[in-house]
């Protein structure tokens, strides 16, 4: 119970943006074997021993999703965790989890000096209360919210953002269907695979960024610091045509090591409850594959 509690309260925050998906395009599907191989590169000298837990997908029927994936790479262990591989390897629009890059970028090209950088709230009020002020970077991204980082990409620009996107190869590098929609209803896609291995790389600082701009967004990303464990996280929540996507991804840092995820899950009723849902299948496999103690 405890646990629950914990998770519910922990990405409290981050769940905001993620009440109105917008509409998209079908998703589509990277290569299984490229995947692997980029979760397993640079790792350990040894790839990683690949795991598949169909049971896991018990979590997935519970909440009545209509298709759902899990990724898990623990690196004290050497070990990866799929449940549905062929969904970890198909792309998804990220949603609000590619907030994570943006404020890389943001950081990195002085767009974002620091995480007290502020917007003005343009005054729109959205149906988001959190949203509905100024804040700063950190602030929005703790709140998830979407048009703070609208205006954060459009002012890092089409050209210097698809550069980032390229170097670091995230998903599938495409950036078109506008530089404020490009990750919400364009053509940007990425597998949970990619998702953890891009996840990998942050936390082990083998990005192009700066160790400054690596450090401030991943102490954004923090959700809880308590008895030696860290979570650091952020969700996601869109439409793919008339499917709705939802994300949770990041990682937990604890005595042993840390160990990276990515959930991702569907549904085609409008009136799904993602929030909710999503909450009640990472608190349950979190718990099965024993990355949390239970009474944490």
């Amino acid at each position: 119970m405890r646990f629950s509690i914990f998770l519910v309260a922990a990405f409290a925050g981050l769940l905001a943006c993620d009440r109105q998906p917008a509409p998209g395009v079908p998703a589509l599907r990277d290569s299984a074997a490229t995947a692997v191989q980029a979760i397993d590169s640079g790792v350990s000298n040894a790839a990683p021993v690949e795991i598949e837990r169909p049971e896991l997908a018990r979590y997935f029927q519970q909440v009545a999703a209509d298709s759902g994936a899990f990724v898990l790479l623990d690196l004290s262990a050497n070990q990866i965790i799929r449940c549905n591989p062929i969904r970890c390897a198909t792309g998804f629009l990220p949603a609000s989890t590619f907030k994570i890059f943006n404020a890389l970028v943001g950081f990195e090209t002085g767009v974002a000096p620091d995480t007290n950088f502020t917007l003005q709230w343009d005054s729109v009020r959205r149906s988001i209360p959190n949203w509905n002020h100024d804040q700063n970077i950190a602030e929005a991204f703790r709140n998830s919210t979407v048009w703070f980082y609208q205006e954060l990409a459009r002012r890092i620009g089409q050209q210097r953002m698809q550069e980032w996107v390229s170097r670091e190869g995230y998903g599938n590098r495409n950036i078109n269907g506008g530089i404020d929609q490009f990750w919400l209803t364009g053509e940007l896609r990425i597998s949970p695979n990619q998702q953890v291995e891009f996840l990998r790389r942050l936390f082990q600082g083998n990005l192009s960024f700066s160790k400054r701009t690596t450090e401030m967004v991943q102490q954004m990303m923090l959700r809880r610091d308590t008895l030696g464990y860290r979570l650091r996280a952020k969700t996601g929540w869109g439409r793919m045509g008339d499917r709705q996507i939802g994300w949770i991804v990041g990682w937990i840092e604890r005595p042993q090591g840390a160990a990276m995820f990515a959930l991702n899950l569907e549904s085609r009723d409008p009136n799904y409850p993602m929030v909710k849902a999503r909450m009640e299948v990472l608190n349950g496999i979190l718990k099965e594959v024993a990355i949390l103690p239970k009474a944490w």
